[in-house]
């Protein structure tokens, strides 16, 4: 068996045969990783960044680097298809990659990258619905636009379930569907090695936003610590995340992550109290009235997201009238 390559200092050596190249990103701690493992003739890759200048170069540059200079881009896995993960799929695609997505991941593209103008409106109404202002609600149901200008987005060449076994690089992988963050979010595990290509599921210093949108599953919190304890079942020893360091430690990390939910669900529980809110109102108490839009968007999706794992384990009561939704609990 030939030495593995040697890479550059943009490159790093993550675990036998798997490499770790950072891409700058506007967000989170400023970098997304993305995963190489070369093979014969070829490089896979793993999530691929946003469409941005030099996104691209560098990934074609690091594919040369462990491939040779006659390397193709083979297998392009993408975790799921937020603009980070996914944005750069579509030139990556047209040099080559043949792409791989979670089939619930794929109704999104068009909506989000294309055709953005019904999911727009459809947003607008859920916000009315969950309390927001007509002020505050144009520029929250308009926040996520700018993030287009970073997709370029591509069809899959094989469309994924969960449950499936890859040959990438030189190792094999079991495509482990975990949704929640997305709903068709993929980690992929290495079960001889024991080695997990977590995506978003998994990070080491902070939680992924987990919300309730039009676009997510009924109960995105459930689905996600769901996928995390199937995932600490698996018994990981290294977990190569999509943002952040390499880590180990799992079953720790997931308990802080379940504690860290369930801290914030009960703090949403005492601000309520004996009062019926909406969840913009809870969202604003719990994190205040961000200055950003986005951020604002996100807060409320995730103050959802807790209010109905609530609703689900009887903790709070989901009120539905004249079109409004509001939260209380029991009586």
């Amino acid at each position: 068996m030939s030495a593995e390559p040697k890479p550059s200092p943009s490159l790093t050596a993550a675990a036998p045969g798997v490499f770790q190249l950072r891409l700058p990103i506007p967000w989170e701690d400023g970098w997304v990783n993305c995963y190489l493992l070369p093979g014969e003739g070829r490089v896979d890759v793993v999530d691929c960044g946003m469409n941005r200048e030099g996104t691209v170069a560098a990934i074609q540059a690091a594919v040369r680097e462990l491939g040779g200079a006659g390397a193709r881009l083979g297998t392009l896995l993408v975790t799921h298809i937020h603009p980070d993960h996914y944005g750069a799929a579509g030139a990556l695609v047209a040099g080559g990659a043949r792409l791989l997505l979670h089939r619930l991941e794929v109704p999104m593209v068009n909506p989000r990258y294309l055709e953005i103008e019904q999911l727009v409106e459809e947003v607008g109404r859920y916000l009315a619905m969950h309390g927001v202002p007509d002020e505050e609600a144009e520029p929250l149901k308009n926040a996520s636009r700018w993030t287009r200008e970073f997709v370029t987005p591509a069809a899959p060449y094989l469309v994924l379930d969960g449950g499936e076994t890859l040959e990438l690089g030189t190792r094999t992988l079991r495509v482990e569907w975990t949704p929640g963050h997305s709903p068709g979010h993929v980690c992929l595990f290495d079960p001889q090695d024991h080695l997990l290509l977590a995506g978003d599921e998994l990070l080491a210093e902070t939680s992924p936003n987990i919300g309730l949108h039009p676009q997510s599953t009924p109960y995105p919190l459930d689905d996600y610590l769901e996928g995390l304890e199937r995932l600490v079942g698996l018994e990981p020893e290294l977990i190569l995340p999509g943002h952040g360091r390499p880590f180990t430690g799992a079953a720790a990390r997931s308990e802080n992550l379940r504690e860290h939910h369930e801290r914030r669900k009960n703090r949403m529980l005492d601000l309520i109290g004996g009062d019926e809110l909406s969840a913009w109102e809870v969202a604003v108490g719990v994190w205040g009235r961000r200055e950003d839009v986005h951020d604002q968007r996100l807060a409320l999706q995730e103050g959802l997201a807790h209010l109905q794992s609530l609703s689900r384990d009887g903790r709070l009561e989901k009120r539905a009238r004249s079109g409004r939704i509001s939260w209380r609990r029991p009586r």
